[in-house]
């Protein structure tokens, strides 16, 4: 075997090592659901390694900490964060004082 087939077997071996090295869609799911610690709200799919986020949180800080949490995770090559915001819904108007004194 000459030094140029050599070295091209070597690098399909390591190729296909680190392939093979990527966690599975089920690991990674596992694993984003553990660092989300159960996030009341948030579901979790996960398919070739792409995480879909979806769900309501209260605030924009939870969605986005929700997606830079699953960034890190080995195994994800991209996340979907389809996560709703909650709508804050305004207290309702304080009655007339007219009003409360006729009742």
């Amino acid at each position: 075997m000459d030094c140029k087939s050599l070295l091209m077997a070597t690098s399909m071996l390591v190729v296909t090592c680190l392939y093979s090295c990527q966690p599975g869609d089920d690991t990674v799911k596992l694993a984003v659901i553990d660092k989300l610690n159960n996030s009341p709200g948030i579901t979790v799919d996960v398919k070739d390694g792409i995480v879909d986020l979806n769900g309501e949180v209260p605030n924009d800080s939870a969605k986005v900490a929700a997606e830079d949490a699953v960034k890190k995770i080995n195994g994800v090559k991209a996340v979907n964060n389809n996560i709703i915001v909650e709508p804050v819904i305004p207290p309702p108007p304080p009655m007339p004082e007219d009003t409360v004194n006729q009742q």
